[in-house]
């Protein structure tokens, strides 16, 4: 490697000469040294800063989000919600017939496949979404809605993505119907506040707490 070293030095004695050079050759590589360990560091604290920064942009709350959970916090249950005595939690085929004491059912004998969280157009098995509710789910099934709530029950599936099932579901015996293990509230109207209050009560509140 060539370093530039002053001329004038070429003047100089070869001993002395040689000295300077090994000298400046070693306060150069220093110098390098602790640059490029400056230069390190500052990408690592750049990278932790843009990452900080990301992480603040991606969970800053909107006002809306604000709101809705001031509205969640100010929401009852008092009153609402029916508890049931567990009725098992034995694995069935599809073909047998379950006897569930509740309408929808809130345990039982189930499929030995949960049904997958996410939104469903059509109805699903009761038997799947019992076991579902086994590892910690909360179904939101519906019956004769307007399709603006249908919309707002699938906003909220999509919000607890990692946590609920919504489907339609005929043999409600009122229009919503939000299920957990051992746990029943029935309504009439979509109240958004009140079942994600629901939801944060109950989830997980089962023998597999498998939901997120």
């Amino acid at each position: 490697m060539s370093y530039d070293y002053p001329k004038e030095w070429d003047e100089l004695p070869k001993k002395e000469r040689k000295q300077k050079i090994k000298s400046w050759r070693k306060q150069k590589q220093k110098r390098n040294f602790y640059v490029k360990k400056v230069r390190n560091w500052g990408l690592v604290f750049g990278a932790i800063f843009v990452g900080f920064f990301a992480y603040i942009q991606l969970n800053k709350k909107t006002p809306e989000e604000i709101a809705f959970e001031s509205e969640v916090k100010e929401s009852s249950l008092e009153g609402r919600v029916e508890a049931f005595e567990i009725e098992g939690r034995g694995h069935v085929e599809s073909s047998v017939d379950v006897n569930y004491q509740t309408n929808p059912p809130t345990s039982g004998d189930h499929l030995a496949e949960a049904e997958n969280w996410g939104i469903y157009t059509k109805e699903i098995d009761d038997k799947a979404a019992v076991h579902s509710m086994e590892h910690g789910g909360i179904w939101i099934s519906y019956d004769d809605i307007s399709k603006e709530d249908i919309k707002v029950l699938e906003t909220i599936g999509k919000q607890n993505s990692q946590s609920t099932v919504v489907s339609p579901r005929a043999a409600n015996d009122m229009h919503i119907v939000i299920t957990s293990w051992g746990k029943m509230m029935k309504t009439d109207q979509v109240d958004a506040p009140l079942i994600q209050k629901y939801i944060d009560t109950y989830k997980n509140q089962s023998p597999e707490k498998l939901a997120n």
